[in-house]
């Protein structure tokens, strides 16, 4: 993946997506728009957003900050995925063996009765193939192998973005 605007500009044209007399793109009537939340008072993240919406803004796609007290952030509106998108701080502490079940396994989703970390709704049927497989493997070469091909399918479908990671 790379930050081009001009490509990311001609791919929006190229699928419908035409600025507004706002300078806002929309499509069929609809603008393109979305929201995005992290815990109200996190000063990286928040500088983040900035930089994003002025990105986005660039592009012709309006994005909304919505930021929330940690206590409402973590509580239902994180674990019943009920944002657009955040800007959240992840680690997976998957340790030697990476079995990324917990967030990455449609059975792991809160908002549809899962238990697990899913609370970006990410359903692949292949991955869930693949998950089960790799965790009932014991040969670490044959592990390895299952989980580059998760890798491949999750750099393709991109369920979240890494951005950046915290220097300590």
């Amino acid at each position: 993946h790379e930050y081009d605007m001009a490509k990311a500009k001609k791919r929006l044209d190229d699928a419908g997506w035409k600025p507004g007399a706002d300078g806002i793109r929309a499509k069929d009537g609809v603008k393109l728009s979305f929201t995005c939340s992290t815990t109200a008072g996190n000063h990286i993240r928040e500088q983040v957003q900035q930089y994003m919406q002025q990105s986005f803004k660039d592009l012709g796609v309006e994005m909304t900050i919505s930021n929330l007290p940690p206590a409402v952030m973590w509580g239902e509106y994180w674990m019943q995925s009920k944002f657009d998108t955040v800007i959240v701080g992840l680690n997976f502490l998957t340790g030697s063996d990476p079995d990324t079940s917990d967030y990455f396994s449609s059975k792991a989703i809160p908002a549809k009765g899962g238990a697990g970390q899913n609370t970006w709704q990410f359903e692949n049927a292949e991955v869930d193939t693949l998950l089960a497989k790799g965790g009932a493997v014991f040969v670490p070469e044959e592990r390895k192998a299952v989980y580059q091909n998760i890798q491949s399918v999750m750099r393709k479908e991109l369920p979240f973005l890494p951005l950046f990671q915290y220097a300590t």
